[in-house]
C-alpha cells in the first residue's frame, strides 16, 4: 500500500507504530515491531525525519513523534505527482530520441506472454498505446479472472470511445452471441460507437493496435495460459490482412433504426438478416443481435421465403446461394 507513494514496507510499519504513541524511542519501537532489527528501525527513523513524516524531539535518549496523517497524505501525494511528471517528461525525451526506423532482431518480433494476468495486462497496454484504431476478434475462451467461460465488460474500451479517441472494430464469433447477457454488453459498445460484426467462426483471438502491434492466441494456447505479442513484421502484416478479409465477409451487428419498430426490413436490414442466417445463427440469436422479438424475426424470414418462392428453410438457403445473395 505504502509503495504507491514511494515508501517501503518497513517505513510504513515504523510510521504506523509511531502514530500509535504520542512519542516513542528506538528501543520501544524495536519491541513493538518485533521482527525488525534495531539498526533497521534506526535507519528508517532517520529517513522518516528526512522526508517529513516524523520529528525528533529534544532530549536524550532520542524520542520521535509522527507527523499527522492528513499533512503526510498531502505531502506524499504531491511528491508522487512530481515524480510522475518527471518520469513522463523523461519518457517523452526517450521517445523523441529513439530512432523510429530501428529494426528489431528477428528473435524479438514475437514476445511470448505466460499467465492470464500478463495477457490481460498486455491487452490493456495495447489499447492504451493505440493512436487511431483497435481491431478485435472476439471468441471464447477468455483469460478472465472470473473464469474462461465468463466475459468481463471492456471498461477501457467504453472510456476510450466516450472520449472519441479511437475507433473500435470488433468481429464476434457467433457462439459469443449465445452467452446469456452478452448482447447487452455488445450493444453498450455499439451505442458508444463500436463497429460490430459477426462471423460464423473465427480462426483465433486477436487484438490489433493500428498496424503496429498485435496480441494473438488460439484455443490450443489457452490451457498453457499463453499468448503472443507480434511486432511489425510479415507475421503482423498477415494478421492485419486476416482481420480485414474476415471483416469484409462478416455481418454487421450495428442495429438499423428501421428495425427498432419491428417494421418490415429495409434492404440493409434484409442483407444483415441473410448474413446472420448464413452464419448459422438461430432465431433467438438473430433476435438478440438485431434487437427484435423472435416473432418479428420469424416474420421477416417468412417474408424472405415468400420472395424467393421457398417453402422450407433448406430451400431458402439453397435459393439464396443460387441467387448469389450469400
Amino acid at each position: 500500500m505504502w509503495d504507491a507513494v514511494g515508501l517501503s514496507e518497513i517505513e510504513g510499519q515504523v510510521y504506523e507504530a509511531l502514530l500509535a504513541r504520542p512519542q516513542a524511542g528506538l528501543d520501544e519501537l524495536t519491541v513493538i515491531l518485533g521482527t525488525v532489527a534495531a539498526v533497521m528501525v534506526r535507519k528508517t527513523l532517520v529517513e522518516l525525519v528526512r522526508r517529513g513524516l516524523a520529528s525528533r524531539l529534544p532530549g536524550h535518549p532520542a524520542k520521535y513523534t509522527a507527523t499527522p496523517p492528513a499533512r503526510v497524505a498531502e505531502d506524499l501525494l504531491a511528491e508522487h505527482e512530481l515524480r510522475q511528471r518527471r518520469l513522463q517528461t523523461h519518457l517523452q525525451h526517450l521517445a523523441a530520441a529513439y530512432p523510429a526506423g530501428v529494426r528489431r532482431h528477428p528473435a524479438e518480433l514475437v514476445e511470448v506472454l505466460e499467465g492470464a494476468h500478463n495477457v490481460r495486462n498486455a491487452f490493456r497496454r495495447l489499447q492504451r498505446g493505440a493512436r487511431r484504431e483497435i481491431r478485435v476478434f472476439d471468441r471464447p475462451p477468455y483469460f478472465n479472472a472470473s473464469g474462461a467461460d465468463s466475459f468481463e465488460p471492456n471498461e477501457l474500451e467504453l472510456n476510450v470511445l466516450d472520449q472519441s479517441r479511437l475507433t473500435y472494430r470488433v468481429v464476434y464469433e457467433r457462439a459469443v452471441l449465445d452467452v446469456p447477457g452478452r448482447m447487452a454488453d455488445v450493444w453498450a459498445g455499439v451505442r458508444q460507437g463500436e463497429q460490430a460484426r459477426v462471423a460464423s467462426r473465427l480462426p483465433l483471438k486477436l487484438a490489433l493496435a493500428d498496424d503496429d502491434l498485435a496480441l494473438v492466441n488460439s484455443t490450443s494456447d489457452f490451457d498453457a495460459a499463453t499468448a503472443y505479442l507480434v511486432h511489425p513484421s510479415a507475421f503482423l502484416d498477415a494478421l492485419v490482412e486476416v482481420f480485414e478479409t474476415t471483416w469484409t465477409r462478416s455481418v454487421a451487428l450495428n442495429r438499423p433504426n428501421s428495425e427498432a419498430t419491428g417494421s418490415e426490413p429495409d434492404d440493409q436490414a434484409r442483407q444483415n438478416l441473410i448474413g446472420l442466417l448464413a452464419a448459422g445463427a438461430t432465431d433467438e440469436v438473430v433476435a438478440r443481435a438485431r434487437g427484435l422479438s423472435i416473432r418479428t424475426v420469424q416474420r421477416h424470414i417468412h417474408t424472405l421465403m415468400d420472395e424467393v418462392g421457398a417453402t422450407t428453410r433448406l430451400q431458402l438457403g439453397m435459393e439464396l446461394v443460387r441467387r448469389g445473395l450469400v
